[in-house]
């Protein structure tokens, strides 16, 4: 099931587009007005975004112009629904980075046909970008020839069984590792043994980068949360495509500036945030990194998470007993759904209010 975001500050308006796109067999997200549309595009990361132009405080270019620099949402398909219809507008639009227009007052078939196209157009980008993130890598974009062989056969995929570190701390990094398959923490252990978790990866990730970039030992070590399978691109062949290919190093840059950045949002909220709070945090985190919301829904709910207690406990930065407390807490109050050691959420909004 797609998750689509409508944002929408007519309210008669917003809700007659949600009952379409629900009798439609869409998971339908509301917001009132561009900030609150921003926020919940973070939140939930739709894998579509319908909004207005015209609205208060913050209108739709603003809106597409936030999240178009945010990583998480920048890839988001994007469609204005404009009263307007004149061609400057329609070209700020696009200049920002829509993909397309809507024009009021439109029709249930015109509605409905440009959501599929643009829900397909944006399937087929990302599962480019997800299969194709090695050939990115190896400057790969040409089809293989005799003389140049896929990267498949150049470098096989290679499995791992769960909990099987994939590099230690202190270790000398040797190649740099592409996920085909399976989730990978990365996390440094400090005091007596305790971990803390600095990312999660998982298909169409790297791992391993960063040291091989300073030229350093790993400062922290990778671990397989279930069977996973890997590519490895030797330390020498890296170096060869960052040196002779500007794609390759740009790409590496992004991803390096966007580590940065995420460990420093981690670290603050460990600072300042409560136990519950980062427990809220935590969720929402593992639900988009590792159980996406285009997964198959299971009458009507989103994928369970299945993670070890220790794993919850490393992410949340507290012991176990008091994040499987909160963890109980969150139950009671009908936000989450504990079965069998998996985890459910069942009101990301209300969580996502919740970490705030």
């Amino acid at each position: 099931m797609k998750t689509i975001l409508v944002i929408e500050d007519n309210r008669e308006v917003r809700e007659n587009i949600a009952e379409i796109l629900t009798l439609a067999q869409y998971r339908v997200v509301q917001a009132a007005d561009g900030k609150q549309g921003v926020e919940l595009a973070r939140t939930v990361v739709p894998n579509l975004i319908l909004c207005d132009i015209m609205m208060p405080e913050l209108d739709g270019y603003g809106v597409l112009h936030i999240i178009s620099k945010d990583p998480t949402t920048a890839t988001i398909p994007f469609i204005f629904l404009t009263a307007k219809a004149n061609v400057t507008d329609f070209r700020s639009g696009m200049d920002l980075g829509a993909d397309d227009y809507l024009t009021k007052p439109f029709d249930d078939i015109a509605l409905l046909n440009a959501v599929e196209l643009r829900l397909r157009k944006g399937e087929q980008t990302r599962l480019q970008q997800h299969v194709d993130g090695l050939a990115i890598l190896l400057g790969s974009v040409r089809e293989p020839t005799s003389e140049q062989p896929s990267t498949a056969d150049t470098y096989p995929s290679v499995h791992y069984r769960k909990k099987q570190v994939l590099y230690a701390e202190g270790n000398f990094p040797s190649a740099i590792y592409f996920i085909r398959k399976g989730q990978v923490k990365r996390f440094q252990t400090y005091g007596s043994g305790n971990q803390y978790i600095t990312a999660l990866a998982g298909p169409g990730d790297f791992v391993g980068y960063l040291a091989l970039l300073q030229q350093k030992a790993h400062n922290e070590s990778a671990e397989m949360l279930d069977d996973a399978e890997l590519v490895a691109v030797p330390k020498s062949d890296f170096f060869n495509l960052i040196d002779h290919n500007p794609d390759v190093a740009n790409y590496f840059i992004r991803l390096l500036a966007d580590d940065v950045v995420e460990r420093e949002k981690r670290l603050i909220k460990l600072a300042y945030q409560s136990v519950r709070q980062r427990v809220a945090e935590a969720l929402l985190m593992v639900q988009h990194k590792l159980y996406p919301l285009d997964a198959t829904l299971t009458n009507g709910r989103l994928p369970a998470m299945s993670l070890s207690r220790e794993t919850w406990s490393d992410l949340v930065g507290a012991s176990t007993e008091t994040v499987i407390r909160t963890l109980s807490d969150l139950r009671t109050e009908g936000l989450i759904d504990l079965s069998g050691g998996q985890i459910t959420l069942l009101n990301m909004e209300k969580l996502a209010r919740l970490r705030r």
